[in-house]
């Protein structure tokens, strides 16, 4: 975490969304998440931290890769409401990462503390392993840079 501490205002998450060249998608598995609960590589934006920035961060920390993520690399921008009374709703943006040869996919040294283990999946089945929520940011053809989607994700409440 920064030295700085947490940033103010909503929690923003950076994630990144990587293919190789046969179009299958890089997922991780968070060592705190439940055996089956798959992810894409990211994670919180800190403060006096860019998305960018923290995207990049991430993925050296997680994965080990130095990547050149770009702004127009955004891919999709979720606001999300906030399910626990208290808390504050977030932004979760999506950037797409470079298409990974072998020889990229070999130089990956994993952070066990923050990820067990990393594979690649068909889209189909990335949008079965991944978080409801994160699937619906990937979910149809694989955006292109330049082609963000924008989503809302309220939560329904019952009188």
């Amino acid at each position: 975490m920064s030295p700085e501490g947490p940033a103010s205002g909503h929690p923003i998450t950076a994630s990144v969304l990587f293919t190789d060249e046969n179009d299958r998608i890089l997922v991780v598995h968070p060592a705190r998440r439940p055996e089956g609960q798959w992810a894409l590589p990211g994670g919180l934006v800190e403060a006096g931290e860019s998305p960018v920035e923290a995207a990049r961060r991430e993925i050296q920390e997680e994965l080990g890769l130095a990547t050149d993520i770009r702004t127009t690399d955004l891919m999709a921008v979720e606001w999300l409401e906030a399910v626990t009374p208290g808390r504050r709703a977030r932004l979760a943006l999506v950037f797409a990462g470079p298409r990974l040869s072998t020889a990229d996919a070999e130089g990956i040294v994993l952070q066990r503390r923050e990820i067990t283990r990393w594979a690649w999946v068909r889209p189909d089945t990335a949008l079965e392993i991944l978080h409801p929520r994160v699937a619906r940011r990937v979910r149809g053809p694989l955006q292109l840079p330049g082609s963000t989607l924008y989503l809302e994700t309220r939560n329904e409440r019952t009188p």
